[in-house]
C-alpha cells in the first residue's frame, strides 16, 4: 500500500533538501530519492487527515499540461519530467515527479496517481484508467479538464452569488451594533424623563441596546457555539448528516440550484465514465465518492444495488424522487437509442444552463431585497432615534 512520506534528505552538494513523497515503506523511499542523487536522513509518515487534497484549479492545471504534451507525440514518462523539471507549482512538480516514479517502479499511469488527486476526485482515477486501457489517454485528460472547468465556473457563479449578501450583512451588523452600543445610549441619556411617553419602536430599541449592553457576550457567542455543535452532531450521526444534505436540497432557490448542480456532475461523470469504456456497474460504483451531498451519493448507491440486481438504469433512478423526471427520460432515450453517453451529456449541459439561470435570478433579486432590507432597518433606527428628540425641540418651542 502507498503511503505518503515527508522526508529530509541531502543531494549531492551536501545541501540538505526537504519534500514529500509516496512509497510503500521507507527502504523504497531511499530507492526513489537515490533515483535523484538524495540520500535519505529522516522519513515521517505522513496521517492521512494530514494529507492535502489538490484544488480544483490545480487539478485542471494538471489534466491541461499533461494532455497538451501528449497530445504533442511526447510520452507520458518524458511528459512527467518536462512538468516536474519547471512550469508549474511547487506542489505540482512535487506531484508530477511522485508519478515519474511510481511509473519506474513499473506501476501504470492511473495506479501510480498519489493521493493528492483520489481524495480531492475519487472518480478520477477510474477515468484514466479507461482512458489508458483505451489507448485515449490524452483525449480523456482532456475530457477531465473541461469537466472541471466548467465544474469550476459554476462554483464561481456560486461564490459570487453569496459574497455579496455576506459582505453586505457584515457591515450592516457591524453599523448596526456600533449605533446600539455608543450611539442609543448617548440619546437615551439624552433624553433623559424629558419624554416620558415613548413611541413603542423607540422603546423596543432602547430595550435590545440595553438587552446588547448587559448579554453581549453570551448573545455574541451563543450562535457560533450552537453551529459547532450542530456540525460536530451532524457529522458524527451519518443519518442526520444524510437528513441535513437532504434539507439542503429544499431551500428555496438555493436548493434549486445545488440540486441541479448535483445533476449535472452526476449526469457529467456517469457519461465521462461510460464513453471511456468503464463498465456500468463499475461506474455506478465510483459515482457516490465524487459526489458532495450525503443524500444524493446514497441515492445513487442504491440504484447501484438496483441495476446490479437486473433494473434497467432508467428505473432504478425513477424510484427515487430526488432526481427529476427529465434524468429518468433522458436515460430511458439513451438505452433506447443506445446512445447513453450521448444523453447524459446534453443532461448535463441542460442542467448547467439552467442552474446559470437560476443563479443569475437569484442574483437580481438579491440586490433589490438587501437594500430595502438595509433602508428599513436603518430607517427604524433613525426615527426611533430622532422623533423623540423632535417631540423635546417642539416642547421647547411652545
Amino acid at each position: 500500500m502507498t503511503r505518503r512520506y515527508r522526508f529530509q534528505a541531502l543531494d549531492a552538494n551536501q545541501q540538505l533538501v526537504h519534500g514529500q513523497m509516496s512509497a510503500t515503506d521507507p527502504d523504497e523511499l531511499a530507492r526513489l530519492l537515490r533515483q535523484h542523487d538524495l540520500d535519505l536522513l529522516l522519513a515521517r509518515r505522513i496521517p492521512a487527515l494530514n494529507q492535502r487534497k489538490l484544488a480544483r484549479r490545480e487539478l485542471i492545471d494538471f489534466c491541461f499540461h499533461l494532455e497538451q504534451l501528449l497530445t504533442a507525440g511526447i510520452s507520458l514518462l518524458d511528459a512527467l519530467d518536462d512538468l516536474a523539471a519547471g512550469g508549474s507549482s511547487k506542489p505540482l512538480r512535487h506531484l508530477y515527479r511522485g508519478i515519474a516514479d511510481e511509473l519506474r517502479s513499473g506501476k501504470s499511469f492511473s495506479a501510480g496517481l498519489p493521493g493528492e488527486i483520489t481524495r480531492s476526485d475519487a472518480s478520477f482515477a477510474g477515468i484514466v484508467r479507461a482512458g489508458e486501457l483505451s489507448g485515449r489517454l490524452a483525449e480523456t485528460l482532456g475530457r477531465l479538464g473541461s469537466s472541471l472547468r466548467q465544474a469550476e465556473a459554476l462554483a464561481s457563479a456560486t461564490r459570487k452569488l453569496l459574497t455579496y449578501p455576506l459582505l453586505a450583512a457584515t457591515l450592516v451588523l457591524t453599523a448596526c451594533l456600533f449605533l446600539m452600543f455608543f450611539l442609543v445610549p448617548q440619546i437615551r441619556s439624552f433624553l433623559g424623563n424629558a419624554v416620558t411617553d415613548l413611541p413603542w419602536y423607540t422603546r423596543l430599541l432602547f430595550s435590545l441596546s440595553t438587552l446588547l449592553q448587559e448579554h453581549w457576550a453570551i448573545l455574541l457567542a451563543t450562535p457560533p457555539l450552537l453551529a459547532l455543535a450542530a456540525i460536530i452532531a451532524i457529522r458524527q450521526h451519518p443519518a442526520w448528516h444524510e437528513a441535513w444534505h437532504r434539507l439542503l436540497l429544499h431551500i428555496p432557490l438555493l436548493g434549486e440550484i445545488q440540486r441541479k448542480l448535483l445533476v449535472a456532475r452526476l449526469a457529467d461523470l456517469l457519461a465521462m465514465l461510460y464513453a471511456s469504456g468503464v463498465p456500468l456497474l463499475e461506474a455506478l460504483e465510483l459515482l457516490p465518492q465524487s459526489i458532495s451531498n450525503r443524500a444524493v451519493a446514497r441515492a445513487v448507491t442504491q440504484v447501484h444495488h438496483l441495476v446490479e440486481q437486473g433494473e434497467a438504469l432508467s428505473g432504478a433512478f425513477s424510484r427515487h424522487d430526488i432526481f427529476p423526471g427529465l434524468l429518468t427520460r433522458m436515460l430511458e432515450t439513451g438505452e433506447r437509442t443506445g446512445r447513453l453517453d450521448a444523453s447524459l451529456n446534453n443532461l448535463a449541459g441542460i442542467y448547467e444552463q439552467e442552474a446559470r439561470a437560476t443563479i443569475g435570478t437569484l442574483q437580481a433579486l438579491i440586490e433589490p431585497a438587501l437594500t430595502l432590507s438595509i433602508g428599513i432597518l436603518l430607517g427604524w433606527m433613525m426615527l426611533a432615534t430622532l422623533q423623540p428628540i423632535y417631540d423635546i425641540v417642539e416642547q421647547v418651542a411652545r
